[in-house]
């Protein structure tokens, strides 16, 4: 009897993951051989990060196990990471030296942080795509407060209790909201020796407007959300360069501050060996819309640059994700004879939340706006359904419910000169 078909997805993303559940089945009957690999051992839910940087949701409650997804599933699961892919020999080789054969290869390994060559901006900033880099901003962020405190100086203060957000997209809007909402709330009662009129957030972006490709009467609601909490907005403006101390802007002006958050710009992540096909935006593999690379090869997510039936370009977006893995796996189904047939995919646009703090949505269900109170609970139940796990719903379902009753935990129970940069650790406290 011969050995069944071996499919390897790299990536346990949403893509990654979406096209393993479409195919499991398949694994649990022998039919394929599919196989699971990521760096990390665990599927982490990237909306709710803002939340985890500010102490509102438990670090461990949006993160689900991927052994604990694949094991019933009848998939392999392999902790690991992709250094190349050798195709004419139909293998991918990974760390330890480890060495994978495979017939049909996913690739799904999301993204990570593009500085665009700004002198400075990824020795001086924090990034926020993982979970890792939300746990160091909460650490920084709570560690600027405590130096802030003993600080004497009131230019020292202010410097350290500046904190600057490149990117006015999605991330960078819910990023400040949450930061203003902790500060706000939390840290100045909890820091009584600090003046609010000392700490200050600003949010630099690009473009003429924030939030591109959302409503614009949603973003209107953002920015004046923005501004009523403090937030100070910086539109048409870039950042040209980032220290240690300052971040430096196109048009000669410069804000003093310790803290750079980047949530602006993503890229493809980089490999050992660069792959061998046709690359589209961002350090991505071009594809049309049927995810395919090359004969055998496919792609989706952020590894992908993906333009659909219609021509419409696929946004880097978890719903984009979710709908090309059904696409690749349909695809991949239909070429190992395992029934239905060979699709593309024509992006559907279901809608966005931007959450903006405590209580505060704008959102866009199936093209009816929705703001205020209202979409703040649509937005609470629609990621408690996405979160993966009903153990994790159910955590983060009681997350929410204290955000009503009690403060953000601000506890730094990490060592702290593992998470924090040198520069920004207490020598007298160590």
């Amino acid at each position: 009897m011969s050995a069944p078909p071996r499919v390897l997805v790299i990536g346990g993303g949403f893509g990654g993951l979406e096209v393993c559940r479409c195919l499991a089945k398949a694994a649990k009957r022998g039919e394929i051989s599919l196989t699971l690999v990521d760096k990390e051992n665990f599927f982490q839910f990237n909306p709710l990060l803002p939340e985890v940087a500010t102490g509102r949701v438990e670090t461990r409650h949006i993160v689900y196990p991927l052994r604990a997804f694949c094991a019933p599933r009848g998939i392999r699961f392999l902790r690991n990471k992709l250094r190349y892919v050798d195709h004419d020999r139909k293998v991918v080789m990974l760390h330890n030296g480890l060495e994978l054969g495979y017939d049909h290869l996913v690739l799904a390994m999301g993204s990570s942080a593009n500085f665009f060559g700004i002198p400075g901006a990824e020795e001086h900033s924090f990034s926020f795509k993982t979970l890792m880099d939300a746990i160091r901003l909460r650490a920084h962020s709570v560690e600027m407060w405590e130096l802030a405190d003993q600080a004497e100086e009131e230019s020292r203060r202010r410097e350290l209790l500046t904190f600057v957000v490149a990117g006015g997209g999605i991330t960078g809007v819910e990023v400040c909201s949450e930061l203003m909402q902790l500060f706000r709330h939390t840290m100045s009662t909890l820091y009584p020796r600090i003046p609010q009129s000392l700490v200050s957030v600003y949010l630099v972006e690009a473009g003429d407007r924030l939030l591109p490709g959302i409503r614009e009467e949603h973003v209107k609601v953002a920015e004046q959300h923005l501004r009523s909490l403090g937030v100070n907005l910086f539109l048409n403006r870039k950042v040209k360069e980032v220290r240690q101390d300052a971040v430096y802007l196109d048009d000669g002006g410069v804000i003093p501050a310790h803290t750079m958050i980047w949530a602006t710009g993503v890229r493809g992540q980089l490999l050992e060996k660069p792959l061998p096909w046709t690359m589209g935006r961002s350090g991505s593999l071009k594809i049309g819309g049927d995810g395919k690379v090359a004969p055998g090869v496919w792609a989706l997510g952020d590894s992908a640059d993906c333009t659909d039936a219609d021509g419409v370009s696929v946004p880097m977006v978890a719903q984009g994700a979710l709908q090309m893995g059904q696409v690749v796996a349909q695809n991949i189904r239909a070429e190992l004879g395992l029934g239905g047939k060979p699709t593309t995919l024509r992006y559907w646009n279901m809608g966005y939340f931007v959450g903006l703090g405590k209580h505060s949505t704008v959102a866009s269900l199936l093209g009816i706006p929705v703001s205020g109170v209202l979409a703040w609970y649509l937005w609470a139940m629609a990621y408690l359904f996405k979160v993966v796990g009903f153990r994790k719903q159910f955590e983060v379902a009681i997350d929410i419910l204290k955000g009503f009753f009690v403060d953000h935990d601000t506890s730094q129970i990490h060592e702290r000169r593992r998470m924090l940069r040198q520069q920004d650790i207490n020598p007298d406290l160590h």
